[in-house]
């Protein structure tokens, strides 16, 4: 936990020292925490709860952090750690989470249009295997744009197209190469409560290559947030699991350990 502790410690001091990068603050704008193509610095955190199909869990603290670099890129990072319950399956009950990292680049953005294509982004995303079970089945890496559709009526769609690769732990065997997209539906209404936002979120994975190849792997995430501040956020998300789990496979039999369903609260402030 002393490890843990140190890296949240030392996160919390780097967003300090980049929070005047973050361009809608300094301009005194708003924030739209529904927007995920707003350059924001942001440091927040929660905990959430992972549920297997063979009758195992998990408690997971986990940080959630976001710097600002001008007013085009932004660099995010996850990282946890968790408590795993259950005997069925061997491997460490303790530990680090999975961590992920990901750089977005914004290109021009119409946010005043009210219909029809307002722009796209770019990014690259690492998400890394963590040490407890359950979490330590895959490295991925993903590259691809992010183009956006308002929809109207308060709804618009954040659409991830991107190219997966994944790899085991160690990064010493290649698993695969597909697809991947990401369709986030998104709706914001203020006459719900202060900061209102429902999210919408499925994802899939198809594998083209690779030892994986013919798999698919994907969630839905249904997402509700809020403000409890102009500048401190708050959010619930229940995410649901289909086909082959990246975070538990491995090459060799199959283990009994595939997650069902996971619920995460987690709280962000803005600088």
């Amino acid at each position: 936990m002393g490890f843990a502790r140190s890296v949240v410690l030392g996160a919390a001091l780097l967003f300090l020292e980049f929070s005047l990068t973050s361009s809608a603050l300094a301009n005194d704008e708003r924030i739209d925490a529904s927007d995920p193509t707003k350059i924001y610095t942001f440091l927040g955190g929660g905990l959430k709860y992972n549920d297997y199909s063979n009758g195992e869990y998990m408690w997971e603290a986990r940080a959630i952090g976001n710097i600002g670099m001008g007013e085009h890129d932004m660099l995010l990072f996850e990282a946890g750690y968790g408590w795993h319950e259950g005997e069925q399956a061997p491997g460490k009950d303790t530990g680090l989470t999975n961590a992920r990292l990901r750089w977005f680049h914004l290109y021009e953005m119409n946010y005043e249009l009210d219909r029809g294509y307002r722009g796209f982004g770019l990014q690259v995303d690492a998400q890394l295997a963590g040490q407890i079970k359950g979490t330590d089945g895959q490295n991925q890496v993903l590259v691809g744009a992010m183009p956006v559709f308002a929809m109207g009526g308060n709804w618009n769609l954040y659409l991830m197209l991107m190219v997966a690769n994944t790899w085991d732990k160690g990064w010493d065997h290649w698993n695969g190469i597909g697809p991947s997209v990401t369709a986030q539906f998104i709706y914001d209404n203020e006459s719900w409560w202060p900061g209102a936002q429902l999210r919408i979120v499925p994802t899939y994975t198809y594998f083209v290559a690779g030892e994986l190849e013919d798999e698919g792997s994907g969630n839905v995430e249904l997402n509700l947030g809020g403000e409890f501040t102009p500048t401190v956020m708050w959010d619930v998300t229940l995410q649901k699991n289909f086909d082959v789990y990246l975070q538990s496979f491995r090459r060799g039999p199959k283990e009994e350990l595939e997650n069902d369903w996971n619920v995460f609260f987690n709280v962000t402030s803005y600088f």
